[in-house]
C-alpha cells in the first residue's frame, strides 16, 4: 500500500479515538459479538429439535433358504441340500428427531419422527432402499396422565429379543409391531405401576385382503379399530435397587371379509400375555414374554397365519421367548435365548407351517469411538403340518453401527 495512504488512515483513526475521548467515551478495541443463534432461525415455530440415529451395515449368511434372506420369518422346506444364502445391506440405518417439550397450559407437548430404510418393495433395486416411517406421533402429558396420537409401538408385547434386528423374531415367538393408534396412559410418579390403553388400526401390518382383488382390506372392512391394554408392575427390588418389571396385556379386535369362508364373514382377533425383566445379579438379567391368541397375523403371531380359509376357523397359537443378558462390562454384553411360535395343528391346512422355533447366542460391543459391533448366531427350525420335509438353518449376522 502507498506509504502516504497508510499515514492518512492512521491519522484518521487517531483523530476518531481523540474525538471519542473528548466526548467521554472509551473506544472499544474489540468488534461486537455476533448475535446468538435462535431456534427461530431453523424452525418456523422456534421450538428446538434434537436429532438422533445411527448408520448401520449388516452382513448375513444362512446355511439354508429362508422365505427372505433380509427379513426372515421362517425356514423353507429343504427340498435342495446346501441351498445357502448371503446378503449385505445398510437398510437398518436410522434417522429421527424429537421436537422437545413445550409447555402449553401446564401440559408438556412433544413430537417425534423416526425413519429407516427397511422397505423391501418387489422389483426395487437392492441398492435403492426407500425410506419408511417407523414412528410419527404427538404426545401430551400432564401430571400422571398422557395422550399420544400417531404411529407408535403396540402396547402389547413391549419387549423384543436381542437378535434379528430386521424382524425382531416376529412370527417366530415375538409379537407386536408399529401402527397408527390413539393411546392413553396413567403413570403415577410415586407409584410402582402404570396403565396404558389404545385403539389401533387393524390390518396396518399384514395388509390382509382375502377377497383380493375385489374386496377391502379385512381389518379396515371390520368398521372398528382394535383395543389394546397393558398394566405394568414393579413389585420388588432385587439387586442394586433394580426393580423387577412385569406386565400383563391383551388385545381384541375383528376382521371381516366380503367372501364367506366356512360360512363366516367376521373373525375375532385376540391375544393375552405376560412380559418380564428381572435382574438376577448386578450384571445378569432375565427377559421374555409368553402369550396365547387367535388370528394373530396382524400382530406378528401364528407364523403370520390368520384363518383357515376352508373351515373359516381362526388359527390359534401359543408362543413366546426368553433370554439371559449379561452386561459383563460397561461396553460388552452377551445374550443367549430362544423363541417359539406354535400354531394349533387342528386349525391348519396340510402344508402350513405348524411350529417355528429358534435358539441363539450373540454379543454386542460398544467401542470408545462410538462404534458398536455385534455378532449373532441363530439356529432356526420351521416345521410344516403333514409334511415330510421341514426346514432348519443356521443364520449368522455380523453388523457395524455408528450412533449419533
Amino acid at each position: 500500500m502507498n506509504p502516504l495512504r497508510i499515514a492518512m488512515l492512521a491519522s484518521a483513526a487517531s483523530s476518531a479515538a481523540l474525538m471519542a475521548q473528548a466526548a467521554g467515551q472509551t473506544p472499544d478495541p474489540k468488534p461486537p459479538a455476533p448475535a446468538a443463534t435462535n431456534w427461530a432461525d431453523f424452525t418456523r415455530s422456534g421450538l428446538p429439535i434434537k436429532f438422533y440415529g445411527f448408520l448401520r451395515f449388516d452382513a448375513y449368511y444362512n446355511t439354508a433358504r429362508f422365505d427372505s434372506v433380509v427379513i426372515p420369518t421362517r425356514v423353507l422346506p429343504e427340498t435342495k441340500r446346501n441351498d445357502d444364502q448371503t446378503h449385505m445391506d445398510p437398510r437398518l440405518t436410522r434417522f429421527g428427531f424429537d421436537i422437545t417439550p413445550a409447555e402449553i397450559n401446564g401440559a408438556k407437548v412433544l413430537a417425534k419422527l423416526e425413519t429407516d430404510f427397511a422397505n423391501f418393495p418387489t422389483g426395487s433395486s437392492e441398492s435403492r432402499a426407500t425410506p419408511r416411517i417407523r414412528l410419527a406421533y404427538i404426545d401430551v402429558a400432564k401430571d400422571d396422565l398422557g395422550l399420544r396420537v400417531g404411529q407408535d409401538w403396540d402396547i402389547i408385547s413391549p419387549l423384543f429379543p436381542a437378535v434379528n434386528g430386521e424382524m425382531l423374531m416376529w412370527n417366530a415367538g415375538n409379537l407386536g409391531d408399529r401402527r397408527a393408534q390413539i393411546q392413553g396412559r396413567y403413570a403415577p410418579k410415586d407409584g410402582n405401576f402404570d396403565l396404558k390403553a389404545a385403539v389401533g388400526l387393524t390390518g396396518a401390518v399384514n395388509n390382509q385382503d382375502l377377497d383380493t382383488p375385489t374386496g377391502e382390506r379385512d381389518g379396515f372392512d371390520s368398521g372398528l379399530p382394535h383395543l389394546q391394554m397393558r398394566a405394568g408392575f414393579r413389585p420388588f427390588e432385587l439387586v442394586e435397587k433394580k426393580r423387577a418389571e412385569i406386565g400383563a396385556w391383551g388385545m381384541f379386535g375383528r376382521t371381516e371379509t366380503d367372501t364367506a369362508f366356512g360360512g363366516e364373514h367376521r373373525f375375532d382377533t385376540w391375544t393375552m400375555g405376560l412380559d418380564w425383566q428381572i435382574a438376577l445379579t448386578s450384571s445378569l438379567t432375565l427377559r421374555g414374554e409368553v402369550w396365547r391368541g387367535e388370528n394373530l397375523g396382524d400382530v406378528r403371531g401364528g407364523i403370520g397365519q390368520t384363518i383357515n380359509t376352508t373351515t373359516g376357523k381362526e388359527i390359534g397359537s401359543t408362543g413366546g421367548w426368553a433370554e439371559l443378558v449379561c452386561a459383563c462390562t460397561a461396553k460388552t454384553k452377551f445374550h443367549v435365548g430362544g423363541t417359539m411360535d406354535d400354531p394349533d395343528n387342528d386349525d391348519l391346512a396340510a402344508g402350513n407351517p405348524d411350529r417355528n422355533l429358534s435358539g441363539y447366542v450373540g454379543t454386542i460391543m460398544d467401542w470408545e469411538t462410538g462404534i458398536r459391533t455385534g455378532f449373532d448366531v441363530t439356529y432356526w427350525q420351521t416345521e410344516y403340518a403333514g409334511a415330510t420335509l421341514d426346514g432348519n438353518a443356521l443364520r449368522f449376522d455380523l453388523y457395524f453401527q455408528y450412533n449419533f
